[in-house]
């Protein structure tokens, strides 16, 4: 009983939240941890919709405490969509909010698997998240060796500017590329004209 209720109220918060709705859908996907702190799709739909209210800190809190309610989960397609929430709530930020740190120490003790980061890199390329991608490249050496990321485009990373005016360096620009392309990455998804696309990116 207490479970169909759970879902009933995070049915609501998706609803206001696809209604712009963000302080309700949060509400809502709290009264749903009210009555059944393990449905972790509540914790989910509580993330996103702080991160529209740009409340990071407590948004982290929320994919953390699914994340490790999700830690033996055969469906790896969630956990991935958990690892994402946490870093989409600091994509932007200059300073980590205090929830971060232990999300981030979590994410990288749990020893998730290839798949799992695969589809996080994938999803947050996806998304042009790409100081994201530059977080996971500087912890390279406690991700799966075997990781591959075949599906991913770089086409994006040439043609944003998002990576620019938070302080990194082309150089640390020029790493990730070259990671990414040493686990799989395509070259030709940068674009037709390779030397066109990296003239573009040395002038932003």
């Amino acid at each position: 009983c207490s479970r169909d209720i759970a879902v009933l109220h995070c049915n609501k918060s998706t609803a206001l939240y696809y209604l712009r709705k963000w302080r309700e859908a949060v509400f809502s996907a709290y009264q749903s941890l009210h009555w059944d702190p393990e449905y972790v799709k509540a914790y989910y739909r509580a993330g996103h919709s702080l991160i529209m209210l740009s409340d990071s800190c407590e948004a982290i809190s929320m994919f953390h405490k699914g994340l490790v309610l999700l830690k033996t989960s055969v469906d790896r397609n969630q956990v991935a969509d958990f690892i994402v929430g946490i870093f989409l709530s600091v994509n932007d930020l200059r300073v980590f909010p205090p929830t971060f740190p232990p999300a981030y120490d979590y994410i990288f003790s749990a020893r998730f698997d290839a798949l799992v980061w695969q589809a996080v890199i994938e999803r947050l390329a996806q998304k042009g998240k790409w100081r994201s991608c530059l977080l996971l490249f500087s912890e390279k050496k406690g991700l799966p060796t075997n990781l591959r990321v075949n599906q991913l485009s770089l086409k994006n990373l040439f043609e944003t500017s998002e990576l620019y005016g938070h302080g990194e360096k082309m150089q640390e620009v020029a790493e990730l590329v070259k990671w990414l392309i040493s686990i799989g990455a395509k070259v030709e998804t940068i674009g037709a004209y390779l030397l066109h696309a990296v003239i573009r990116l040395c002038i932003k």
